[in-house]
């Protein structure tokens, strides 16, 4: 069979349809089938995969991945060839790189935390667990290895092991000091909300709150039970769904000084600025030039649209300081996890912004431009929209919610949690 693939590859490599063969070489090589390549044919997807960095515009890549092929057996070829995936986001083909160096090398916490962080890129988090398990002498004498099998225990929902793990992180520098803090703060948090909700499999808001801190206030119903858990894959927004959050927000918020809304700059987040400020009935404060926004209620519409050059001032939660985003991405960190999100999405597109429709007559597929009005028109017109489906609304679980409301807000003053990308309830993604 792998002489089959290794012939398929270089026939559609010769034949110039590159995408092809890449699909055919990372549905071979990457993470897990990759890591069981025998050792006659793993030399040639080396070479593959060489030649087709080469003509991606990726000459670095290329060089290393030649390197590599041209002397397979070495753990510095091939750690080096890890490394440069993992950078050039493949992780999963990374990952099965890096399981072949570990096997030359042996117990080397050097090549053991890089292919972790393959694993969890990849969100292959039990079987980054099961490897950190495997090494209990590297765990014994390494405080990263220690922590990283404390936060991939809880990643892959086996909290139990977490809270053996943190006993011996024992912390002697700020950066050592942070990773416990992570640890610290999700075992909290999980013993906050212990006997009101799950952290089963298909938990996934009360597992949200567990390792992020923040509140799930959305799930989707599509594919709820099976694949999707929750979570959207593709997902084009609307009007109705975007009001749905700013209400459910609106009832958190109420009763708490909240003195103003910011927006951080985009008109993205304006326009969801705007309606929640108009919602609960404050003003819409300027961004700062400098300094903090707050006291006050700060609104995304996506996380991952927030400037990088705002960022640093939200990461500590500040007294009367509540982050809001409207959606946050699921299938890759990032640097803060809002407060209080709606929904979880892989690939997005704002209700406003241009996007492809399809004719139900003859099917096919057109353009459909931007909404070019103002800001403040199309706010206007999301608090008046229709109230959203009950179908859509068929998953959200509003008496689970309300107990995990009780018991986790309002959120305390300190360091916001990165928002870590899947965890242990899986849904499907699309590459």
């Amino acid at each position: 069979m792998d002489g089959d693939d290794v012939t398929a590859v270089a026939a559609l490599i010769a034949s110039g349809d590159d995408q092809a063969a890449f699909r055919h070489l990372r549905s071979r090589l990457a993470w897990p089938r990759g890591k069981d390549l025998g050792a006659a044919e793993f030399p040639s997807w080396l070479g593959f995969l060489a030649e087709l960095a080469a003509r991606r515009s990726a000459p670095a890549l290329a060089d290393i991945a030649s390197n590599a092929h041209r002397d397979p057996d070495s753990p510095d070829r091939l750690y080096e060839l890890g490394y440069a995936l993992i950078d050039a986001g493949a992780p999963a083909i990374a990952a099965s790189i890096l399981w072949r160096c570990l096997g030359l090398v042996g117990d080397s916490e050097e090549v053991v935390c890089e292919l972790v962080s393959a694993l969890e890129s990849a969100l292959a988090y039990r079987d980054a667990f099961a490897i950190l398990e495997d090494h209990a002498a590297l765990r014994a004498r390494s405080f990263l290895c220690q922590y990283l099998y404390a936060f991939n225990a809880a990643m892959a929902g086996r909290l139990e092991i977490t809270r053996e793990a943190r006993a011996t992180l024992i912390a002697d520098s700020p950066e050592t000091d942070a990773m416990r803090g992570t640890i610290d703060a999700i075992v909290e948090r999980a013993d906050r909300v212990a006997g009101v909700t799950p952290l089963d499999s298909h938990d996934l808001r009360g597992w949200h709150y567990v390792l992020t801190g923040g509140l799930l206030l959305h799930q989707s119903p599509y594919g709820f039970d099976e694949p999707m858990h929750g979570r959207y894959a593709w997902l084009e927004d609307s009007l109705p769904r975007i009001a749905a959050g700013l209400e459910r927000l609106a009832a958190l918020v109420r009763g708490r000084d909240i003195p103003c809304v910011y927006a951080p700059p985009g008109r993205d987040h304006e326009i969801v600025a705007r309606a929640a400020a108009a919602l609960i009935g404050v003003p819409l404060a300027e961004w700062p030039a400098v300094g903090v926004p707050a006291p006050g209620l700060v609104v995304l519409y996506d996380l991952a649209d927030l400037p990088a050059s705002e960022l640093t001032r939200l990461i500590q939660r500040r007294p009367d300081q509540i982050l809001f985003a409207h959606a946050s991405p699921w299938t890759a960190d990032s640097p803060i996890a809002p407060d209080v999100t709606t929904l979880l999405y892989q690939s997005l597109v704002p209700p406003w912004a241009a996007s492809a429709t399809v004719d139900p007559q003859t099917y096919e597929v057109a353009s459909a431009a931007a909404d070019p009005r103002p800001a403040v028109a199309i706010a206007e017109q999301l608090l008046a929209s229709e109230a959203l489906p009950p179908e859509d609304l068929a998953a959200d679980e509003p008496a689970r919610f309300a107990a995990l409301v009780e018991r986790g807000w309002p959120l305390s003053p300190g360091v916001r949690s990165r928002l870590w990308a899947g965890g242990p309830v899986p849904s499907n993604r699309f590459d």
